[in-house]
């Protein structure tokens, strides 16, 4: 396994809410750091897996299980 470090541009409900932030550990986001610039909500991760593909891959499904969540796109 490798450390891959990368960002998620995230939509929809407030990254900064309790429910969410405890939404996305539950989920597996527990390598993630949330954050927001002119409005635009980021999740940077440092993420293992076997390859680059394979963790923002799950990454994008961990935070879209989250409801009211979706990625917009690599940051």
């Amino acid at each position: 396994m490798q450390g891959f470090t990368f960002t998620l541009v995230v939509e929809g409900r407030d990254l900064k809410s309790v429910e969410v932030v405890d939404a996305l550990f539950e989920a597996g986001c527990d390598d993630a750091l949330g954050g927001s610039s002119e409005g635009v909500q980021f999740l940077d991760f440092d993420r293992e897996a076997g390859s680059a593909d394979e963790a923002v891959r799950s990454a994008v499904a961990d935070v879209e299980s989250v409801e009211g969540l979706m990625v917009a796109r690599m940051g």
